[in-house]
């Protein structure tokens, strides 16, 4: 290959659509070639020095929080030269969930502070749970301090790959969003970072698109219909109905809430943390959101370490409350309690029948928890009237339930959330042209949340059996990317053509997680996403709090992993005898090990 990529299908000269600035500004310099072709013959010696690097092409889907992370990691973990990246981002901006997600109320359920990479805080977040469009900036920000955006192809969506096994490489399909032209693009690593709630879908209800009003979802919000004064329905009691609901009862004539099932609302998460700013002011209760003043965010900017302590706080609190998720525990039984009360006072005397349907039989946590802010509330107040009956279909101008009750509405809004990504939504296709569908069946078949038996080279973060809702994400986030590109510098440095998880290993980790789960609060009789929408399905999430995943997976366990060689020995890497410092001629490389003291070294 040398320095021109292998051609692609059709005849199309393969000519490079990454990046292309040299002398490492984006990790792409000339002094690096791409990895050779497997050679024929016997073996022979490579006339380099020990672990001398291959530049490797990195493709990613999304430049939402994953994709931003994987920019940074990369520059900050691998050789200027070594590399080149594109984010290949759907949208015409960068910013995933946050982008995309901009319903009134649209805010985080961990506390802002939080919901930082963790090594990039900012001080001055406006609130205690941060607003979608703060939370957007602060991507963007931190996008445009470190030059993420110069890895991002907009309005682009992977729509195939297939993995070349004779070349090593990953053959890449592309739609253009604008011009929906077709064009291909490849890689020697391929990251999916598009996360696991990406594909919003409207409801499967019959007669839902013979609505004559305005109809929205809250995945794609209408912001040019008026909703003041308005008869609006609200289909769905989940994360986003919770954020939505408080906010039209203060604008509509009347909302409809029409709820399915029962759900945990909880006081907030990191209220420890919070009591200590508040400094034991008196505060509503059914109002936890809380505005930093500008003392509290001074105090933050100019003491780090306080800040710093602060975040610790609510991250040991949340990482702390995994108890919470043994069923029968003791902690499982008292946050029963503290909820079931704290719901009953929000909602006030009466309202029986509302406090029988939405409070949960289920142990909290067996679906996600809501820490909804003014919702319960908002139920009870004289122009909402929440609908516990089933939905028989959509009418032209409203609701009918199945009690033969026909609800008129000027707004429909469905807040039902996404379709759960367990499988990418792009055909992803191995060395015998079966695709991940096909080779993971009704069920999910990947290690750690990240790697997938039978494709090689090919990472996922944050993927189904990682922490979806015991803990913090960022920090998950983060630690898979790491992982990914402690993956890539082996590859590069060892010429390794492909490395795939064993499935032996991973039936391991399953039989863990599902004797694990047999005493968590998941196993119960609740419907959620951790289980693919079903009431009894695998568990796939990590059997331990976030930081026992961080733990877990903050180093490739390489055991676990078959590697296939380009030069049919393991130990071409060694090269002809030298190492870096000889070919720079670095005296202080030639003798790392020498030191004063026993601290640690490493060779280059």
């Amino acid at each position: 290959m040398g320095d021109n990529p292998p051609p692609l299908e059709g005849g199309q000269s393969g000519q490079s659509q990454m990046p292309s600035i040299v002398e490492g500004i984006n990790g792409v310099a000339s002094s690096y070639d791409y990895p050779e072709p497997t050679p024929e013959g016997p073996y022979q010696i490579l006339d380099q020095y020990h672990s001398k690097p291959r530049r490797l092409r990195v493709a990613c889907v999304g430049a939402g929080a994953s994709g931003l992370c994987l920019a940074y990691k990369m520059n900050k973990m691998l050789e200027a030269g070594t590399w080149e990246l594109t984010l290949f981002e759907k949208n015409s901006h960068y910013g995933g969930t946050w982008l995309e997600n901009t319903y009134p109320g649209v805010a985080c359920d961990i506390p802002s502070h939080n919901y930082t990479f963790t090594w990039d805080p900012k001080p001055d977040w406006s609130h205690f749970f941060a607003y979608g469009p703060e939370i957007q900036r602060y991507f963007e920000d931190f996008a445009k301090r470190h030059g993420s955006e110069r890895y991002m192809k907009l309005s682009t969506k992977v729509t195939e790959g297939r993995w070349d096994e004779e070349q090593g490489i990953w053959k890449l399909t592309l739609e253009d969003q604008n011009t929906k032209e077709i064009w291909h693009d490849w890689c020697h690593v391929w990251i999916n970072g598009t996360g696991i709630l990406n594909n919003w879908r409207w409801p499967d209800i019959e007669g839902l698109h013979d609505f004559k009003g305005p109809k929205m979802h809250s995945a794609c919000w209408d912001h040019s219909v008026d909703l003041e004064g308005k008869t609006i329905g609200v289909i769905g009691n989940g994360s986003s109905s919770v954020q939505i609901v408080p906010q039209l009862q203060k604008i509509a004539k009347q909302v409809q809430v029409y709820i399915r099932s029962s759900t945990w609302i909880s006081p907030p998460f990191g209220g420890g943390a919070l009591a200590k700013v508040q400094g034991g002011k008196d505060v509503d209760p059914g109002h936890r959101q809380y505005e930093f003043t500008e003392e509290d965010k001074k105090k933050f900017r100019d003491y780090p370490e306080y800040h710093l302590d602060f975040r610790k706080g609510i991250e040991a609190e949340i990482n702390g409350l995994f108890g919470m998720y043994r069923q029968g525990s003791e902690l499982s039984d008292l946050f029963r309690k503290v909820i079931t009360d704290e719901m009953n006072r929000r909602m006030g005397p009466g309202h029986q029948e509302l406090k029988d349907f939405i409070i949960p039989t289920w142990a909290p946590g067996c679906r996600r928890i809501s820490p909804g802010d003014g919702y319960l509330e908002a139920l009870v107040q004289p122009n909402v009237e929440p609908v516990l009956k089933g939905i028989e279909r959509i009418l032209p101008e409203g609701i009918l339930t199945n009690d033969g009750v026909e609800h008129k509405m000027d707004v429909l809004v469905c807040a039902t959330g996404f379709q759960v990504a367990f499988k990418p939504a792009f055909n992803v296709i191995n060395a015998a042209g079966k695709s991940i569908q096909d080779d993971w069946g009704t069920g999910v078949n990947l290690y750690m949340g990240v790697s997938a038996p039978r494709f090689p080279n090919y990472y996922t973060i944050v993927g189904p059996g990682a922490t979806w809702s015991n803990g913090t994400l960022l920090p998950s986030i983060e630690t898979t990317i790491e992982y990914a590109v402690k993956m890539m510098k082996k590859i590069s440095t060892e010429n390794i053509k492909a490395i795939e998880v064993q499935q032996e290993a991973l039936d391991d980790l399953y039989n863990h997680f599902d004797t694990f789960h047999k005493n968590t609060v998941w196993k119960e009789e609740c419907r959620s996403w951790f289980k693919d929408g079903k009431v009894k399905n695998r568990i796939y999430l990590w059997p331990g709090p976030t930081i026992h995943f961080l733990k877990s997976i903050k180093d490739p366990r390489m055991e676990d992993y078959n590697i296939r060689w380009r030069h049919g020995n393991r130990f071409a890497f060694l090269g002809n005898g030298d190492i870096k410092a000889t070919v720079t001629k670095d005296v202080h490389g030639l003798s790392s090990y020498m030191r004063s003291s026993d601290h640690e070294w490493s060779v280059d």
